[in-house]
This record gives structure tokens, C-alpha cells and sequence, in this order.
């Protein structure tokens, strides 16, 4: 792919990752942990498990995908952006706005996929 093709990625890039930076750094109060004195009944404590649960989750894709992100912008950095490294072959434009942290076109995405 071309630099100047690679160049306009750059601002949806690096929105993503300002966002997800963004989002990272709201503490969130369910990722507490719960503590067992609390008189909120079994129920209500066991919900407030699950949320805290689902909140760690939650962070964690956060954190993924803003690794993800960081690596795309890299590639930018370094010219290699859209393009797959193991056809090399460009990935089609159209995968790259869908999906801005995509390594690999879709035909070899699928195949390490199934290799799985």
C-alpha cells in the first residue's frame, strides 16, 4: 500500500486510541472487588460478582484492542501498514476502515483462523 494511502488511516488510528485511552482511564467502581462483610444479601452480592466480573472483562478488551491499535500505528509509523504480512499483498481499504488493527487480508485472516 501506498504511504499516502497509508497516511489517511493515521487520524481514524489514532482517535481509536485516543478514545480507548480515554475509556481506560475512568475508574470504573464495579471493578472493586467485593467485599464479604457487606450485609447486601447473597443474591445482591453475587450480582455485584458478576458485574465486577464483566467489568475486568470489559477493561481487558479495552486494553487488547488498544495494544491492537498501538501496533497498527506502528506500521504506519514504519510505511508497512495495509499490508498483510504473510501474502504480501495489500489489505483491501475497505477491511482497514471496518477494521483499522487488521494485520492480515482477509483471505489469509480466514486461513490462520482455521488453522486454529
Amino acid at each position: 500500500m501506498k504511504l499516502s494511502e497509508q497516511e489517511r488511516f493515521r487520524p481514524m488510528v489514532e482517535g481509536a486510541i485516543t478514545e480507548l485511552k480515554e475509556q481506560l482511564s475512568i475508574e470504573d467502581p464495579t471493578g472493586e472487588p467485593v467485599k464479604p462483610d457487606n450485609a447486601i444479601g447473597r443474591l445482591s452480592r453475587v450480582d455485584a460478582m458478576q458485574q465486577q466480573q464483566m467489568s475486568l472483562e470489559l477493561r481487558r478488551q479495552r486494553q487488547a484492542n488498544l495494544t491492537r491499535l498501538e501496533r497498527a500505528l506502528n506500521l504506519i509509523n514504519d510505511g508497512e501498514y495495509g499490508t498483510c504480512p504473510r501474502c504480501e499483498d495489500d489489505i483491501a481499504p475497505k477491511r482497514l476502515e471496518a477494521m483499522p488493527d487488521a494485520i492480515f487480508c482477509f483471505d489469509c485472516a480466514n486461513a490462520v483462523e482455521q488453522a486454529d
